[in-house]
């Protein structure tokens, strides 16, 4: 019997790659009763050329970068507050990605929960919407290290799953494995990266999402118009030797592939130089990539994996991670003021 056997949880999440599904199966595996609140993944279209041009002006000149959520959230809002209402009195609410909600939703939520956790899988500049919500819970995370140092924040950095079962599989076999959503500023490096493993003769694997039409700055990779579950990421991520990461500028927090390294035991090529300031960190395990030589690049294949410490590997797991958040002891310090001055709100 888990800690949180028959305790009842409300879910946010988003929906891209699985992710919802999958920390639902993880919260079920814990023992967790789940209401999953996460928006619909419907196709979306604006409704005219008028909307269009609107968000065009939001998301490039009014500072409101992911205004297409905004718009998919309204046109479900009156669905969302009918599923709240039929939910019954729960122990936890948790909303990852809370900028994704209305306050009226959140609040709605708040009513209905005994404690409600709030957590920023993004930096929080990037998103500046979260701000106006931060307050509206009880105790609220953030993945980017920076946002810590704000009055009331509180550091989590994301996991590895516990409950998904994966194994061997030729056709996810690789030397090296990469997925991620398509960035034109991270492009450039991304591809100098893949290429240069390809010419040292590893096989690299990878799956680069791409949704809108317009042509991609690679001369050699291809891009998806699909998503990859994580289901099947975690496949890959299992049957390969390595795993590359090339994180965002737009944040300084670790990927889940660092966490995926650390949950099947992979070595880890990655551009994030602030990973050494972690305590899983090693050299055989971690290359931070540089434009690394032939010479360094062998040197570090040829160095066996390092096992690390039971208590360290274990610290990032689904089950920490979701204790960590949940434990009562932190819910029950001194509430976070109704309104918190971080920055300065914007209004759709």
């Amino acid at each position: 019997m888990t800690v949180f056997n028959g305790k009842k949880i409300i879910l946010g999440a988003p929906t891209a790659y699985g992710f919802s599904e999958i920390i639902e199966q993880e919260l079920r595996h814990q023992g967790f009763e789940v209401y999953n609140l996460s928006l619909p993944r419907a196709p979306f279209k604006y409704r005219n050329v008028f909307e269009r041009l609107n968000a065009y002006l939001h998301r490039n000149f009014l500072g409101h970068p992911d205004y297409k959520t905004y718009l998919k959230f309204k046109r479900v809002e009156g669905e969302m507050l009918d599923r709240v209402a039929k939910i019954p009195r729960v122990d936890y609410a948790l909303l990852i990605r809370p900028d994704q909600y209305s306050e009226d939703i959140i609040n709605m939520i708040g009513l209905k929960a005994d404690k409600t956790i709030g957590y920023q899988w993004d930096g929080l500049n990037r998103f500046p919407e979260v701000y106006k919500r931060i307050g509206l819970f009880d105790r609220f995370f953030v993945f980017d290290p920076k946002d810590a140092r704000y009055p009331a924040m509180l550091p989590a950095t994301n996991f590895y799953t516990n409950s998904f079962d994966v194994g061997p599989s030729e056709e996810h076999e690789s030397d090296v494995y990469y997925v991620g959503t398509y960035m034109k500023r991270r492009a450039s490096q991304l591809e100098e990266i893949i290429t240069s493993l390809q010419d040292y003769g590893l096989s690299v694997k990878y799956h680069i999402c791409k949704f809108r039409k317009r042509k991609p700055r690679f001369k050699f990779l291809d891009t998806s118009s699909t998503d990859l579950t994580y289901g099947e990421n975690l496949r890959y991520a299992f049957n390969s030797k390595i795993l590359l990461d090339v994180p965002t500028t737009h944040h300084n927090g670790l990927s889940f592939r660092v966490f995926e390294a650390i949950g099947f035991g992979k070595k880890l090529i990655t551009t994030n130089k602030a990973i050494k300031q972690y305590d899983f960190y090693h050299p055989d395990n971690i290359l931070i990539w540089q434009g690394q030589s032939r010479e360094v690049l062998t040197d570090f294949l040829n160095a066996p994996y390092m096992e690390l410490a039971t208590h360290i590997k274990e610290s990032y797991s689904f089950n920490n991670w979701i204790n960590a958040l949940l434990r009562e002891d932190r819910l029950e310090r001194e509430a976070i003021p109704s309104r918190v001055d971080l920055q300065p709100t914007l209004a759709y």
